[in-house]
């Protein structure tokens, strides 16, 4: 029988097409049996169903798990082995030292848990979830200026409707009982939520970026269709890091014939001002493709040595359009601030709740984790704020370590030393 919370959320409006807002749609209709749920995505219909955008997502045994149970298929090993076929499967990592000495480590994840780890492209896992939904639950090209909510009583229940800045409504949907935030690390619903307001009257882009922390880099990164190389370790993942910890290269499987690669590049110093590595790009194509030159000629200013140019290779074989550029931000320290707001009408989940630094690749996973145990409370909730509470209770201590220790390896990997590995304790996650 279908619960009452799960009642109370029919109507409920997703913010963010990502992979945690298709998984958070996903999960309400199959687990919670929630049916009328809406995903607003800002992006056209064309990129939304592009595979070859976002780069790659690395995804455990806690994301498999919570896929598999967000998933429409009864079939465990189904899900499963689906999504291990659309990427590569990681068995270690080799860190390329200077003199082209190489140190192999092991990734024991498939001997410790009985899964492995596995890296996919990021616009095929958003596809894969995207295939879970009807095609009428994705809104394309909306959602880009929501800066609150206003709320409304009818029949004894409220609702609650987007406006702008200006107060305006926006979206050209029905009132909703619930928001979900899912709308990535400078998201307007955690300034909502961290501020405990209903409207962001100032630039909606400010706002959301106060709550955000800048770690100092420019992170570029995209698949390519081709090889690593058969001189390099198969199903190994590999890295190099220039001398002052300026420049860090990483490339690895993602899927048969594809790589994955990313470029770490630390701010310079001007005049005693940071600058950014994609200062004074211009925008749109143009940039793109600037971009892609600008990344060549630092690559090739570096010491040369056989790996990196195996990987100016793979970014000379890949198109600009589907470079991806991103700051290396996070989210401030969550605190024990609830990620739901205080009048039940909005609840965080994915990046939006919790954007942690990429050093455990674990940003995908905890996406799906949210899904699944939001899913999962309002299945069982006797009331939606109940089922908020709940589920706020059950992912903030698991977020706020995470948070830290992601923090932490980063920090330390950029110094050349390692932090404790904390792999078996985040791959022990079960859903309740």
């Amino acid at each position: 029988m279908k619960s009452n919370a799960a009642t109370q959320a029919e109507g409920t409006v997703i913010v963010g097409g990502g992979i945690a807002g298709l998984a958070v749609a996903a999960a309400l209709r199959n687990v919670a049996g929630v049916s009328n749920v809406k995903v607003l995505e800002a992006s056209t219909k064309a990129s939304f169903q592009n595979t070859d955008s976002g780069a790659a997502a690395q995804l455990g045994p806690n994301g498999l798990r919570a896929l598999n149970f967000i998933s429409s298929s009864d079939n465990y090993d189904d899900v499963v082995q689906k999504v291990l076929d659309m990427g590569g499967i990681l068995e270690g990592n080799v860190m390329m030292m200077p003199g082209g000495q190489t140190m192999a480590i092991p990734d024991t994840t498939h001997a410790d848990t009985g899964m492995p780890q596995v890296l996919v492209r990021w616009g095929m896992l958003r596809s894969f979830l995207a295939d879970q939904l009807p095609e009428d639950v994705v809104v394309t090209e909306a959602g880009k200026d929501i800066a609150g909510y206003k709320s409304s009583s009818d029949d004894n229940s409220q609702h609650v409707s987007m406006i702008d800045t200006s107060g305006n409504t926006v979206a050209d949907l029905s009132s909703t009982p619930l928001i979900i935030g899912a709308d990535g690390v400078r998201s307007a619903f955690r300034a909502l939520v961290r501020k405990d307001v209903t409207h962001l009257t100032t630039d909606v882009t400010d706002a959301s970026g106060e709550d955000v922390k800048y770690g100092g880099r420019i992170n570029i990164k995209a698949v390519v269709n081709k090889s690593l190389g058969e001189e390099y370790k198969s199903g190994h993942t590999h890295a190099a890091f220039a001398p002052d910890g300026s420049v860090a290269v990483f490339a690895g499987p993602a899927g048969e014939g594809s790589t994955y690669w990313a470029i770490s590049v630390a701010d310079s110093v001007t005049d005693g001002d940071a600058v950014t590595f994609t200062d004074g790009l211009p925008a749109g194509s143009d940039g793109k493709m600037a971009l892609k030159e600008k990344l060549l000629a630092k690559l090739n200013s570096l010491d040369s040595d056989a790996y990196i140019t195996t990987v100016i290779d793979l970014i000379t074989e890949t198109s600009a359009e589907n470079i991806f550029c991103q700051k290396s931000e996070e989210a401030k320290e969550l605190g024990t601030h609830p990620l739901h707001s205080a009048d039940g009408r909005v609840v965080l989940a994915g990046d939006a709740a919790h954007a942690m630094s990429a050093s455990y690749g674990q940003a995908a996973n905890f996406a799906l984790e949210d899904a699944a145990t939001l899913a999962a409370c309002i299945r069982d909730g006797h009331d939606l704020e109940g089922a908020l509470k709940d589920y706020s209770k059950r992912r903030l201590d698991r977020c706020i370590e995470m948070q830290a220790r992601s923090a932490e390896r980063a920090a330390k990997a950029m110094k050349g030393e390692q932090a404790e590995d904390v792999s078996k304790w985040i791959f022990q996650w079960e859903i309740a």
